[in-house]
């Protein structure tokens, strides 16, 4: 029996009826209920909320019976990967939406001071703390240069709190190397997910705090057992102090000693050149356009997008490129032909697209004709007809099922207004985030298996979810803007 038909069947019993009055009054198959609650079958989930209705689940009852019923239908891991992927993406959405400013630090850093002794072992998981806490903070207040890299993985929560919680104040100051592990077998039941939860705290610092956060990763069979049975597992160093950290974070040794910094100084840029980059920082328009050809020609049509704004590229004419297209752009000739090639493939591409898009986004693109993809510093606004008519387009293709797009319900998914995810037919996923005051764009192109899996399975997931409106209402919304777009 699974977890679901061991609720309904409880459910069942605390409502008092019988399974043929059950049967009779709702107007329900009786075998289908029995199997259910024998978990010899799974039935509809149009058939599952009709029992709740019936049965007159209270809300708490009918959110835990539906979400025993994904788990019966799909399995626990692939149940656990949609959790952490739409996690992933709210995380991302909530902090373009509220944005993030820590200008309020003050520069008041305990420094460190002079380290006599050349080793210096420190125990105790509140002086740890209180150790790198206080390094980290003299690094980014007083060095000319802040240099931090490290080797430490994110379960040790309170040392990625401090630092973000510093960076996020002061990115443009400082530079954090980061190299984290990949499991080789990730698709192993004790290593499910653990590459997910890796890339949540990834992402959010790399699309959030400029180009200074440079992670990479490398896959490897170890452990954490393998951690443990190393007595110093990881380290991090700063322009002036080496720290070893023990694999409960309870123990560290800091090393004032050169020749020792040096050393690990130097195995880390030899570990770095054998570690893949997850970060792509793109400085121009021209790098955006020449990252997403890449990413097409090495990995086949973009299949799928999750996105702050429906999908126009392919609407996109050579005129229409050239009239927005801002004079003072760098190399713009060679930007205007890559754009007018790149989009020219578009029209290849959307057979084959599923584009899922924000009524938020939706909203910007119809009061300040500014898309997503085009920041104001290098495109001009499209004017209100135009607005008008490509709204028009996207809708008549929507209606005749030529371009498969559908608003998301942002009552139940928050996705981001600044950053998009790319799905590429051959196993590449890829999120690009573009701010549209400053122009800086960054990309994150990931080839690792599990994660790619993992977003195609939540992505392929949507259609059949409530996150997302239907045909119907996503026509119904877009006459409602181009009705305003109308009388403005």
């Amino acid at each position: 029996m699974t977890k679901f038909s061991v609720k309904l069947k409880q459910l069942i019993e605390d409502s008092g009826i019988n399974i043929y009055q059950l049967s009779k009054n709702a107007e329900l198959d009786r075998t289908t209920i029995q199997r259910s609650i024998t978990g010899a079958r799974l039935p509809s989930h149009a058939f599952v909320k009709k029992l709740c209705d019936y049965l007159r689940l209270s809300p708490f009852e009918r959110d835990e019976l539906m979400v025993l019923y994904s788990i019966a239908k799909v399995g626990e891991n692939t149940y656990a990967g949609r959790i952490h992927v739409k996690k992933l993406i709210e995380q991302i959405g909530e902090l373009h939406l509220h944005g993030i400013s820590y200008e309020n630090i003050k520069k008041s850093a305990r420094v460190f001071g002079d380290i006599e002794q050349e080793i210096n072992v420190i125990s105790g998981q509140y002086h740890v703390n209180n150790m790198l806490r206080d390094l980290l903070e003299e690094e980014i207040f007083t060095a000319n240069s802040p240099h931090i890299s490290l080797t430490i993985p994110f379960n040790y929560t309170y040392l990625f709190d401090c630092l973000q919680h510093l960076y996020l104040g002061y990115k443009d100051q400082a530079v954090i190397e980061h190299i984290v592990r990949l499991s080789k077998n990730s698709h192993n039941e004790q290593h499910k997910n653990v590459s997910l939860e890796m890339l949540s705290h990834v992402l959010p610092l790399a699309f959030c705090i400029g180009d200074g956060y440079r992670p990479h990763y490398y896959y490897a069979a170890e452990t954490t057992v393998n951690d443990i049975l190393v007595p110093m597992p990881y380290y991090l160093y700063t322009s002036k102090y080496l720290i070893t950290l023990s694999a409960d974070f309870k123990t560290a040794i800091l090393f004032n000693n050169g020749k020792i910094k040096d050393a690990y100084h130097n195995e880390f840029r030899k570990r770095l050149t054998q570690t893949v980059p997850f970060i792509q920082p793109l400085a121009n328009c021209e790098d955006m356009v020449s990252a997403y050809w890449d990413t097409l020609s090495t990995f086949g049509q973009l299949t799928g997008v999750i996105e702050p704004q429906p999908c126009l590229a392919r609407f996109y004419t050579h005129k229409l490129v050239d009239d927005h297209l801002r004079l003072d752009v760098p190399e713009r000739e060679a930007v205007k032909q890559g754009l007018y090639a790149f989009y020219d493939r578009y029209e290849e591409i959307t057979d084959h697209l599923k584009s899922f898009f924000s009524i938020e986004g939706l909203k910007h693109l119809v009061a300040t004709g500014i898309m997503a993809d085009l920041p104001p510093r290098y495109a001009l606004p499209f004017t209100i007809e135009e607005r008008k008519h490509l709204l028009m387009i996207l809708r008549e293709d929507i209606r005749k099922d030529s371009f498969k797009a559908r608003l998301i319900d942002p009552s139940k998914f928050l996705i981001s207004s600044l950053a998009s995810i790319q799905l590429y037919k051959r196993n590449c996923l890829m999120f690009v985030a573009a701010d549209s005051i400053s122009g800086r764009s960054v990309a994150c192109r990931i080839e690792e298996q599990s994660i790619y899996d993992a977003f195609l399975d939540f992505y392929e997931s949507l259609p059949d979810s409530d996150l997302l409106f239907c045909k119907e209402d996503t026509l119904h919304i877009l006459d409602e803007f181009i009705e305003q777009l109308g009388n403005m």
